[in-house]
Parts: structure tokens; C-alpha cells; sequence
């Protein structure tokens, strides 16, 4: 299992760490980003540092021994395109690239820096952007690469802020906390949290843009309360023809989701509690 859940702090992040972080303005951005990055320079990673005016001449001394090309800044528009509507597909074949291109030369891998926060900045680019967080968190769980998203919330109001958790493995502890969480482990979906009519359906549009044999493990150990709607949509994730395993469900609602005819090939039971 990767790290996921909150952090007070970004120490210690290694490869397959995807993180999201709020910050307030530009230069609390650099301070933030500054130890991550030097973290994975004492790792031999490649260091991506993109931002809307990106400026890496204010690290610390640090930097004075890297091998040239180790830090690569970029704008925003350079990365993700001048649209600010980011397509997944074309985004990951940009970060495979960029991760081929540093294990030829001798890197140990990738670790992004990012401030994304005007790619979330208007309806249709949350849109895209969470279906390329998907797609990314994947990316990040297959291969050597360790990700801060970062997101000023002196410009992006909260309900956002909390939408975007629930894509990130780990969230910044001083943050508000999302109900559920969404994130790629092992090659599967996990749908963790008060898992709810809403969260399950979050699962079936991320399955979307993900392989079609990604399968899905949805834990409901810390779920106060499952529904009769979550019953229902759990049986209509197993209709769409994803492998479903559920985690902590007791045994009344393993009964009550077998009993509604939900296609038990696509339907498994782990570990479930009597009560």
C-alpha cells in the first residue's frame, strides 16, 4: 500500500508519493516546494519544478552541486498546454517521456513540483484536471515518480480544495479533510472513507480513464453508516463490468448487496466483520 492519508509535513516522500498541499501565494509555493525537491535530489532524481513564473535561483545552496539539467523548470502553459484544459491522455505520454528520458540518464526517477492552481480555476478545467489526476495517481503507482500538486486557496475556494483531496493519496493535515479518497494501489482502484452513494459514483467516472482491467477495492472499515443508495450504486459499479472487492463490510450489508442480484463473478468479500 502507498502512503496516503494526512501529513503535517513533506519529508520523507518517496517514489509512487502523490501529495497535495495548499499554500498562500507565490512564495510560500517555493518554500514549500524547496525541501521536497532537495529531498529528491539526495535520491538522484530529476527534479521537475513547474509554476506560472518558475524560478529556482532563491533555492538554497543546495542546488550548487547538482549535475546541470538536474532541476528542469517550466511554466504552466510549457507542461500542461496553454489551454489550461489538460488532456489525460497526451499528459501522461508527456510525463512517460520525461521519465524515460531521465532513467537514460542516470536518474533514479522524477519528483514534480508543481503550483496547478490555474489549471482548477474554471469549471471546465476542474473537469479535466480531475480526470487527469486519475490518470496521473496511476501513472505515479506503476512507476518512479513523486508528485506535489499544489494549490494556492488564497484563489481556489474550499469546495474545490476539498474535491481535489479526494485524488490525492496525501493531503496536508492543516487542510480540510476529504470525506472519501480515490487512489490507484496495486493496479486497482481504492474507494476509501464514508463511502457513499457519491463517493461509489466518483469511482465509476475515474474507471473511465483508467485500463478496462482495472479492478476496484472499496474499504468500508472506517464508514460510519453504509446506505441502501451506496448498496445500490456498489451493485451498479459490479454491473459495469468492474472486478469489485469490499473491504470491512459486515455482514448485513454483504448479505443486503448479494440479495439485490448484483453479479457475483465481478463481487468478492474481504475480510467482514459479524456486526
Amino acid at each position: 500500500m502507498r502512503n496516503h492519508g494526512p501529513r503535517f509535513g513533506l519529508m520523507r516522500m518517496g517514489p509512487h508519493d502523490h501529495v497535495g498541499w495548499t499554500f498562500s501565494g507565490p512564495g510560500e509555493f517555493m518554500a514549500l516546494a524547496e525541501p521536497f525537491l532537495a529531498e529528491g535530489a539526495r535520491r538522484n532524481e530529476r527534479l521537475l519544478y513547474v509554476a506560472e513564473n518558475p524560478d529556482t535561483t532563491a533555492f538554497g545552496e543546495w542546488t550548487s552541486s547538482l549535475v546541470p539539467g538536474t532541476i528542469v523548470a517550466s511554466t504552466v502553459a510549457e507542461v500542461y498546454g496553454p489551454s489550461g484544459i489538460v488532456d489525460p491522455i497526451g499528459q501522461r505520454a508527456t510525463f512517460a517521456a520525461a521519465l524515460a528520458e531521465a532513467l537514460d540518464a542516470g536518474y533514479s526517477g522524477i519528483r514534480v513540483a508543481a503550483d496547478n492552481t490555474p489549471l482548477v480555476l474554471s469549471p471546465e478545467r476542474m473537469e479535466a484536471w480531475l480526470r487527469w489526476e486519475v490518470v496521473a495517481d496511476h501513472f505515479m503507482s506503476q512507476n518512479p515518480v513523486t508528485g506535489l500538486c499544489a494549490f494556492d486557496r488564497s484563489q481556489t475556494d474550499m469546495g474545490a480544495l476539498q474535491t481535489l483531496a479526494t485524488v490525492h493519496p496525501v493531503w496536508s493535515a492543516d487542510a480540510e479533510q476529504p470525506p472519501f479518497r480515490l487512489f490507484s494501489s496495486d493496479s486497482s482502484l481504492w474507494l476509501e472513507g464514508e463511502v457513499d452513494a457519491f463517493a461509489v459514483a466518483q469511482a465509476r467516472l475515474a474507471l473511465e480513464s483508467l485500463p478496462p482491467t482495472t479492478g476496484v477495492v472499496v474499504d468500508l472499515t472506517h464508514t460510519a453508516a453504509v446506505t441502501g443508495e451506496a448498496i445500490t450504486a456498489l451493485r451498479q459499479l459490479c454491473e459495469f463490468g468492474a472486478a469489485v472487492t469490499v473491504r470491512g463490510a459486515t455482514e448485513i450489508v454483504r448479505r443486503l448487496a448479494q440479495s439485490g442480484g448484483a453479479p457475483t463473478q465481478n463481487l468478492s468479500w474481504a475480510d467482514v466483520r459479524a456486526i
